[in-house]
């Protein structure tokens, strides 16, 4: 494995939210990547800040030109790369995975072309968190949860203060996949909205011939992916 990796898909992020960061201290890093903007995320339970790896010059060129949002590639550090296959288990996922220091807008068709999420949740499966309900919420419970937040995205839209999550590379070690979010696409849908808040999480990648046979099982499996 690589010591550095990168996000499956590009996103395209507000561009004052990328030039409001440093540039990146790294220069040592060495990256096959052709992508004129790269945001490197940095890891928050060691304080390690996000970082714009590269592409500031061409963010302020597209923001004079009118540009709101920029294609991004997603780059962050392989958080225990001795890991190996380990890293598809999810207590080890869940043990070593860490967080971007920051949020950032983009676009919901993000999500939604390139199928990120893993389910697609109604008022009726609303935080019904196991089919059979065993740590789920009783139903008055997750209809009047369902409600409030309703009436909060109809008359506010989606706050920024409670961003999604994205898992970098969580399907099949090689996929980014929605890691929290998945009530709020309901309404982002029924309300249309175009942008919205985001976070990054990142355990590990693989690469090389592991890449390409995950990138290929994932592809014919479909894994965990809403059409």
């Amino acid at each position: 494995m690589k010591k550095y990796s990168y996000s499956s898909e590009i996103y395209h992020i507000k561009i004052e939210d990328l030039l409001s960061l440093a540039d990146s201290p790294y220069h040592e890093i060495s990256t096959p990547s052709l992508d004129e903007v790269i945001l490197l995320i940095g890891q928050l339970k060691k304080q390690q800040q996000d970082v714009l790896f590269r592409g500031r010059k061409t963010l302020e060129t597209a923001l004079a030109c009118g540009e709101s949002h920029y294609p991004t590639r997603i780059m962050f550090k392989q958080r225990a790369p001795q890991l190996g296959l380990l890293a598809l288990l999810k207590p080890f996922r869940s043990k070593y995975q860490d967080y971007s220091t920051q949020s950032y807008e983009i676009s919901l068709s993000d999500i939604i072309d390139n199928h990120l999420e893993r389910n697609l949740k109604t008022e009726e499966t609303a935080y019904n968190y196991s089919e059979r309900n065993k740590w789920g919420v009783p139903k008055d419970q997750r209809q009047s949860r369902f409600h409030k937040i309703d009436v909060s995205f109809k008359n506010h839209g989606y706050d920024k203060k409670y961003p999604m999550t994205i898992m970098l590379c969580r399907g099949l070690g090689v996929k980014d996949k929605l890691h929290q979010g998945h009530h709020r696409m309901f309404f982002c849908r029924k309300y249309k909205i175009p942008f919205v808040q985001v976070n990054f999480v990142a355990t590990n990648s693989f690469s090389g011939q592991l890449k390409t046979f995950f990138l290929w099982l994932n592809k014919t499996l479909k894994y965990k992916q809403v059409n």
